[in-house]
């Protein structure tokens, strides 16, 4: 009877001690519901842009868990920011399964410097700003006198601590990660680690990425330093974080082949017998949860590797109390790797002759994968010394954490000590990740940006007498010959969002409220971009004497490029818009050039529009829409439009000059849209869809807006024979190819062909791309052009 008591009350103590852990994992998954995020990699063709030129991008898409493209967004936003956090360039890109590309035209107006390129999507802004795609580029303006031989602004070196876990705790031994800042190009780095006393303790070696680890027991109420010296000395002291009288210490190592081990360290002020819970979780999805007891203030718990998600792994440990006391993360090895080949037809080529380049993506077992690749061919020097690529080191490390060190691409094809070192020193220094988790544990927090799931959405403040206005209907549209209109209802804080469709290129939008019933409600558009800014510190921009024969030359290429291919540079590529009106096909459609031209708006609406009704009452002009439907009239005026503009003042068109309208359309019958409830429609159409003349109402809101970007085509020219090659008309492109939608077929091959310009040296292929299977990699070849004799 007693062993069954005992039995029980094991049971249930068990029971109990699981209930907490259970209920944080169970706000963990409804967490991840609403916080599954997306990442975005940009491969851009460029480092260092001119101003006249172009700069060049495709966007990668893919879902934070499964890595995989086809995210939650139709609508990507890119942006060149300055060191003053200013945009100097902005675009709104459409994408399509997980991809979008675009360009920016570098002006005359921007000044030289080191900038900022960075890409998100209005999703990405519920999360932090860190976590957008950025890369550095700089930017030279050659119109502008610019010193180059001025003396360089070098910050002065500086250390860094990062405790593993988080915390120091007296009287328990740490390990403690280090990395230098502003070291330039010296690796050659070491830290002293001092005692109290300033006694040397240990001397800890930097890695290749300026970055350490050392071993460290502190006491109670002391302070421990560091002495950084370079190879010309001492250059810095700094203070290493003052311990903990009581907390915990969480140490991961590389136990075995296949396990790595968790030591768990508690100091004996809290070591009361009372549980710890362990969560390890990637992506958000938990691989491992569990409770562990302490024996003599500490256990070690051991990880099967293979149970652990491919890339960066987050190691929670929380007390008794389920408060997060150390974190620490972990690399696993991924398997998702993509190899891409290029093979020129050879490794030299003359002026303006064909290039042939056979390209082959691969799986990590060497066979061949359908892939989406971007591709950029440039020529290399000083100026342009060749980024390169990253998309899987982007997908797979960066893109989880902030500020990593720039790894090159094949840091992950052949994996050794030195760089599971780099590694482990990388994860070390990142310490606490992209949520907390007293946002987990804490009520759900309402979305501030909701997903542009299908196209970009507009988003606007409507106010009255300077207070939200809620309630209030409103359009958007603009004048045109495809006629769309949106509408939308305020919300209870006034605000408004349109869903538009193929909303391209620069456009005049018109956003009004019903002006027959509210002529005093104020709207104002939302920007979509972003205004909130990582915090990006980059060496001040300079550029060496050496460098300024170069610069010379490439500032005169763009200038020839400009004047003689500026036509073809402007070529774009528009894709399939659908030009149907909102309301399909309307009941009634007039070409007014095939009847009698009466020169009075009245006449026509009389004489031969059927579905239309005219009436004139006090109040003036009223249109009356068959309701064929119903076989009745409707009791309400319909929606009257011209070029796609609401009026909603009948007066105003009667009063219209009908000779300036080409063709007229009636609907006879309620037409339903959103929130849209239209009793027939009246819609009349200029001949260039630009009003006419048409003065529309001061109480609307007329503004300029840039839609999705058109993409612009990139030229390639031909000189398929002798007499196109021996045209005098020059070929200054350092940017010899630029294709942003390669596909591989079911074999991973691809064939792809262009031309060599007049500029001689040395050039560098980059191909970046991903799979549907979440598979990513980059490849890289080079050739060289110089002129053979004949």
């Amino acid at each position: 009877m007693l062993l069954m008591v005992a039995l029980a009350t094991a049971g249930f103590s068990a029971a109990a001690q699981n209930q907490p852990l259970d209920s944080l994992i169970s706000k963990f998954n409804a967490y991840k519901v609403s916080n599954t995020s997306e990442k975005i990699y940009a491969h851009v063709d460029k480092d260092l842009a001119l101003t006249g030129e172009t700069i060049w991008f495709k966007l990668y898409l893919v879902n934070e868990s499964t890595n995989k493209p086809g995210s939650i967004s139709s609508v990507a936003y890119v942006e060149v920011v300055d060191a003053f956090n200013h945009p100097v360039l902005q675009a709104k890109v459409g994408m399509k399964g997980g991809y979008g590309s675009g360009s920016l035209f570098v002006p005359a107006s921007i000044v030289s410097g080191n900038y900022t390129f960075r890409a998100y999507t209005k999703w990405m802004r519920n999360f932090s700003v860190e976590y957008f795609f950025h890369k550095k580029i700089a930017i030279v303006n050659g119109f502008r006198k610019l010193e180059l031989d001025r003396t360089k602004n070098i910050l002065k070196p500086e250390i860094q601590f990062f405790p593993e876990g988080g915390q120091l705790v007296a009287g328990i031994k740490s390990r403690v990660a280090f990395k230098i800042l502003n070291r330039g190009d010296n690796n050659d780095f070491k830290a002293y680690i001092l005692s109290p006393e300033n006694d040397t303790l240990s001397i800890a070696t930097a890695d290749e990425m300026g970055m350490g680890s050392f071993h460290l027991t502190t006491s109670a109420g002391k302070d421990y330093s560091a002495v950084l010296a370079g190879p010309s000395g001492v250059v810095s002291t700094s203070k290493i974080p003052v311990a903990l009288d009581a907390g915990y210490v969480l140490n991961v190592v590389d136990s075995t082949q296949d396990k790595i081990a968790l030591k768990i360290q508690v100091s004996s002020k809290l070591s009361n017998g009372l549980p710890v819970f362990l969560i390890i979780h990637a992506r958000n999805i938990v691989s491992n949860a569990s409770i562990q007891y302490m024996a003599n203030s500490m256990v070690t718990v051991m990880i099967n590797k293979k149970d652990l998600s491919e890339g960066v792994s987050n190691i929670t440990l929380f007390n008794s109390k389920m408060q997060a006391v150390c974190e620490r993360l972990y690399f696993s090895p991924v398997d998702r790797k993509m190899s891409v080949q290029a093979s020129t037809s050879q490794h030299e080529y003359g002026v303006r002759r064909k290039v042939s380049v056979e390209l082959v993506s691969q799986d990590a077992n060497k066979k061949g994968v359908p892939a989406s690749l971007s591709v950029a061919v440039y020529r290399t020097d000083s100026l342009q010394s060749g980024s390169e690529p990253g998309i899987f080191n982007y997908i797979w490390l960066q893109s989880d954490l902030v500020d990593v060190p720039k790894l090159p691409y094949d840091f992950f094809d052949t994996m050794d000590s030195k760089k599971v070192a780099i590694l482990d020193n990388i994860m070390l220094v990142h310490g606490w990740r992209k949520f907390k988790w007293s946002d987990v544990v804490s009520d759900p927090k309402a979305i501030g940006f909701i997903p542009e799931l299908r196209s970009h959405v507009i988003s606007a403040h409507v106010t009255n007498n300077d207070a939200p206005n809620p309630g209030a209907m409103t359009y958007l549209s603009s004048p045109g010959l495809n006629i769309q209109v949106y509408g939308s209802i305020s919300d209870g804080d006034g605000l408004v969002k349109w869903e538009t469709k193929d909303f391209y290129g620069p456009r005049r939008i018109v956003i009004q409220t019903n002006l027959s019933k509210d002529s005093t409600s104020r709207v104002t558009i939302v920007s979509p971009y972003s205004d909130k800014f990582a915090v990006r510190k980059y060496a001040p921009f300079y550029l060496t004497p050496s460098v300024e024969k170069q610069l010379m030359s490439r500032n005169i290429s763009m200038q020839v490029q400009d004047i003689f291919y500026q036509d073809k540079g402007a070529l774009t590529r528009n894709g399939v818009i659908d030009t149907t009106a909102f309301y399909g096909k309307a009941d009634e459609t007039y070409y007014l050039d095939d009847y009698t031209r009466f020169p009075v708006m009245e006449e026509v609406m009389r004489e031969y529009v059927r579905g239309v009704l005219v009436r004139k009452r006090r109040d003036g002009f009223h249109f009356i829409n068959l309701d064929n439907i119903n076989k009745s009239v409707f009791d309400q005026d319909p929606f009257i439009m011209i070029d796609g503009i609401p009026l909603f003042d009948a007066d105003r068109i009667m009063a219209f000059d009908p000779l300036k309208i080409k063709k007229l359309e009636v609907v006879t019958r309620r037409y339903y849209m959103g929130v849209l409830s239209l009793p027939g429609i009246v819609s009349y159409t200029t001949y260039a869809g630009d009003l006419g003349g048409f003065q529309l109402d001061p109480k609307c809101v007329v503004m300029d807006y840039e839609g999705l970007q058109y993409q612009r085509e990139f030229y390639v020219p031909k000189y398929e024979t002798s007499k196109l090659r021996d045209s005098r008309l020059p070929d200054r492109r350092n940017l010899l190819f630029w294709a942003p939608n390669v596909t591989t077929d079911a074999e991973g091959k691809c064939q792809l062909e262009f031309f060599t310009s007049d500029v001689q040296g040395d050039f560098k292929l980059v191909i970046e791309g991903n799979t549907r299977q979440g598979l990513s990699g980059s490849g890289t070849s080079s050739f060289v052009v110089r002129s053979f004799d004949n």
